[in-house]
């Protein structure tokens, strides 16, 4: 079964909707089925109906869908207008630094929404991973400080970004974590009490005076972190340990250089060679393993300078993060830097 984000258009506005892709059966794993009986599970609408929120993921756990609406948002007038002029749609895209981020916690069963949370204004792209804990929802992103860091993907920026001084900051991603108190603010709740009583944790919730209860973040590890991965086959909204990333620190020693996270101990581990620039991290499990991180960490490799017919493999003990082995070969002309990637077992290989 998959579940994607998608959104709708209503005669009151647009709506955020969880939609469900039952999984495929004997009978019908050749067909377009899974398709056809996509269905929505959840809906909430947009809390600015003609600025709805930009997002690109969203959260799941065993009881709740989490729905973070960030004040990065197209605006539907402009859309109509880019469009009839054949413009970008990122042309589209507003930034409201003024307004909170709105964190909506979804009730899986229902469908509908159960709690709200609201922090300070941040954008993200991914979520690193998200859980239930003692009546708590624990929330981890890479976040930015705005949404300058698309500015960075045009290609007259990143001609400049070795010169620019600014380009390092607008880039840097920090992972942060949020506990959410899954509680409904009521009269006898103090006002600005911390709310989290948790162990192992800085990060805070308080009912404010309005009502409504402000999440305060804390930092997972001081680099800057993308594109996270984790055990997902077995702890996707889960409680987890270990998240593996690239780096955000353009302005590094070594710009493309792999992290292991240790979310306990705040703690990080790192690979990097120079020159070279890693693709997402992708942990493979052992057989049977016996540790959250018992197996290896494989990413796509290419290099910079004058060497961009070069291309590679690493293979990295994800325990140690230490290197196992690794392949390389020349191609006949250079290849761009991927993003994203999965990892498939042989006998999955015609799936």
């Amino acid at each position: 079964t998959v579940y994607n984000l998608a959104m709708s258009i209503t005669k009151t506005g647009p709506f955020h909707n969880i939609v469900c892709f039952p999984s495929k059966t004997v009978e019908s794993f050749d067909d377009c089925s899974m398709f056809e009986k996509a269905h929505i599970v959840a809906s909430i609408p947009a809390r600015w109906p003609i600025h709805p929120s930009y997002m690109h993921t969203f959260g799941i756990t065993e009881n709740y869908f989490i729905i973070v609406e960030q004040p990065l948002s197209l605006s539907v007038p402009d859309l109509i207008v880019k469009k009839l002029k054949n413009e970008p749609m990122a042309g589209s895209l507003r930034w409201y630094k003024d307004e909170m981020t709105q964190i909506n916690v979804i009730n899986r069963r229902t469908g509908h929404r159960s709690y709200i949370f609201y922090s300070t204004a941040f954008f993200y792209l991914h979520i690193i991973n998200q859980y239930e804990l003692k009546n708590n929802i624990i929330l981890d992103i890479c976040s930015y400080k705005d949404a300058s860091m698309l500015e960075c993907m045009y290609i007259e920026n990143m001609k400049s970004m070795q010169t620019n001084p600014n380009y390092a900051n607008m880039f840097r991603s920090q992972p942060i974590r949020f506990v959410l108190p899954l509680i409904k603010p009521n009269c006898e709740i103090a006002f600005n009490k911390n709310l989290i009583n948790i162990s192992n944790t800085q990060a805070k919730a308080y009912v404010l005076e309005d009502g409504i209860i402000f999440a305060v973040p804390e930092r997972l590890c001081r680099l800057g972190c993308e594109t996270p991965r984790i055990h997902y086959e077995r702890y996707l909204g889960k409680p987890y340990r270990f998240y593996y990333a690239i780096s955000a620190d353009v302005d590094a020693d070594n710009p493309g250089t792999i992290i292991k996270v240790d979310t306990y101990n705040k703690t990080a581990l790192t690979w990097c060679e120079k020159n070279c620039y890693p693709s997402e991290p992708i942990f493979v499990p052992r057989p049977f393993p016996q540790a959250e991180d018992d197996g290896v960490v494989l990413a796509a490799m290419v290099w910079g300078n004058s060497d961009t017919n070069h291309v590679g493999l690493i293979v990295l003990d994800a325990k140690t993060f230490l290197e196992i082995g690794r392949a390389e070969f020349q191609t006949p002309s250079p290849v761009p830097k991927c993003l994203h990637g999965w990892f498939l077992h042989y006998q999955d290989k015609d799936l």
